[in-house]
């Protein structure tokens, strides 16, 4: 069911909205999901928007910023046994659009998180935008720009508390790789190396969160190819520990002294690293003091330190732990099969 307005008002979506679950019936909702975007994005973002909120049961609300004359606000209500929660779209032009926080205000629920998406074209400041301050944590995704590596760069020098990136959710499999690598096979690391992209932006955070864990020289290497992170190798003194992409859905797992063996390594979906990435509605401190490590260029090409600390000689790591950040899952997430 699609209830249509045009022309209209925050109050008669209210109302309007009312009288839909008064007829079709409420769900429990966990929290507010704004999603910023523009025409041409449009059903990309809803449909990854309504794909994540399936985990997230929430209130979506679309705010679809459109090429047009006049000052208009025009709406749809949509209701369906697929759509997990409100969907609300709000097609915005004009001065309203420059003050859509003023429509999207009255439409959140009450006494619950707000979060603020930009799955395109994020603000430059999450936190100073009209709309990002109505929200407790704000997510952007800089891997859908052309140059994800400078648009990450870009949102570490604007970064405040309760903002974060899709990006960190992309290197999840990856670190969590790593440190069971580091479980199965403590060692002194001596240093690294990262083969990507070389405008790939996820590889910037995994350097960083490297450096500044482990204390030890990064060094990326630029390789054309189909994108992402290819390989990495912590060197040891028996030798290097190994993780090499295949292709999109596995990997193969080197250490000393044994045989290969292949791992799954999926490239997710945007739905699916939105889904990772709302299971927290805190402000995520990990993520926050890798982006805060990147800003500095902690681990980063050109820089004369890798880490303000270095690693205690005869200790497998800066902790002294078995993996790299003295905790049983250094992801800072729970533990799950890397996906």
């Amino acid at each position: 069911m699609i209830v249509t307005l045009h022309d209209t008002t925050a109050a008669d979506i209210n109302a309007a909205l009312i009288e839909n679950h008064r007829e079709m019936g409420g769900t429990a909702l966990v929290h507010t999901l704004i999603t910023i975007c523009d025409s041409d994005h449009y059903e990309t973002a809803l449909q990854d928007a309504v794909d994540a909120a399936r985990e997230h049961p929430a209130r979506v609300l679309m705010v679809v910023h459109t090429k047009g004359r006049g000052n208009t606000l025009d709406a749809e209500i949509q209701t369906a046994e697929a759509t997990p929660g409100d969907v609300i779209v709000l097609r915005v032009c004009g001065k309203i659009a420059e003050h859509a926080d003023s429509v999207v205000l009255p439409l959140l629920l009450p006494d619950s998180p707000v979060i603020a998406w930009w799955p395109f074209n994020a603000p430059r400041d999450l936190a100073a935008d009209s709309i990002g301050r109505l929200a407790t944590r704000r997510i952007s995704d800089s891997g859908t720009a052309k140059d994800s590596r400078r648009a990450l760069e870009l949102r570490a020098q604007h970064l405040s508390p309760g903002d974060s990136d899709l990006c960190w959710a992309r290197i999840t499999s990856w670190r969590a790789l790593a440190a069971a690598a580091l479980d199965q096979h403590p060692s002194q690391v001596h240093s690294i190396r990262v083969e990507a992209d070389p405008t790939n932006g996820p590889t910037s955070l995994l350097t960083a969160w490297l450096a500044l864990k482990l204390g030890v020289p990064v060094q990326r290497d630029d390789v054309k190819g189909p994108g992402g992170i290819i390989s990495l190798a912590l060197s040891t003194a028996a030798g290097d520990i190994e993780i090499r992409r295949t292709d999109r859905r596995s990997a193969v797992y080197r250490i000393p002294g044994e045989p290969a063996r292949g791992v799954a390594l999926d490239r997710r979906s945007i739905a699916e690293v939105m889904a990772e990435e709302l299971r927290r509605l805190d402000p995520d401190p990990v993520q926050a003091e890798v982006m805060a490590a990147l800003h500095r260029g902690v681990g980063q090409p050109g820089t004369s330190t890798e880490s303000g600390t270095k690693s205690p000689a005869g200790k497998s790591n800066p902790t002294g732990k078995s993996n790299p950040t003295g905790k049983s899952n250094p992801t800072g997430k729970s533990k799950e099969k890397a996906r």
